[in-house]
């Protein structure tokens, strides 16, 4: 869980921008789920990448502030210019490139950290697409011999349709930074 002075500064950068909280707090949930189901089976990330994760969760869509064109880049910039409480510089720069590349074009490759939390969120923004809180869980199967990681989503309604599409589109990211192909299932 993040500390209360990160929290405190994260809340209050997302009232300042009057950010749509349900959306970003199910981003958050979905990323922590997807982060702390898949620790030791795809990744080692430590305690202190999971609350940077956090907060460039919370903070991805703030950007619409000034734009909906462009606005994941308009969110870093928004990141960097504001002081968040309780970061380093070079964390608030890492929190700002997840928000940066939640959509769009994919980061360099040699980006190593930023872009593993960044896939997290560009995947689970993808599965909130409608903003209905569709997904409340996941559960992970991988088979490491045919390089696939089986996402088994829980859901609270039948209606999914548009949350699978725009996944679809998004786990590019994932699958470039893990490593595996990553498939999709109801269940």
């Amino acid at each position: 869980m993040i500390n209360e002075v990160r929290k405190n500064s994260v809340n209050r950068m997302l009232g300042k921008y009057g950010m749509e909280r349900c959306h970003a707090e199910q981003v958050r949930n979905l990323s922590l789920i997807i982060f702390d189901k898949t620790k030791g089976l795809i990744h080692d990330l430590s305690e202190n990448d999971r609350e940077l994760l956090e907060a460039g969760a919370l903070l991805h869509d703030i950007g619409y502030y000034i734009s909906a064109k462009g606005h994941h880049k308009n969110a870093q910039i928004l990141i960097n210019r504001d002081r968040l409480e309780g970061f380093s510089e070079r964390e608030v720069e890492i929190i700002g490139k997840i928000a940066r590349y939640h959509k769009g074009r994919l980061p360099k490759k040699r980006h190593v950290l930023f872009s593993k939390l960044a896939a997290f969120v560009r995947l689970s923004d993808a599965l909130d697409r409608t903003h209905c809180n569709v997904v409340n869980d996941m559960d992970f199967v991988l088979d490491s011999l045919v390089g696939v990681l089986v996402v088994y989503l829980k859901l609270n309604t039948p209606s999914y349709y548009f949350e699978i599409c725009k996944a679809q589109d998004k786990k590019d990211l994932f699958e470039r930074e893990f490593g595996f192909e990553v498939q999709l299932r109801v269940g």
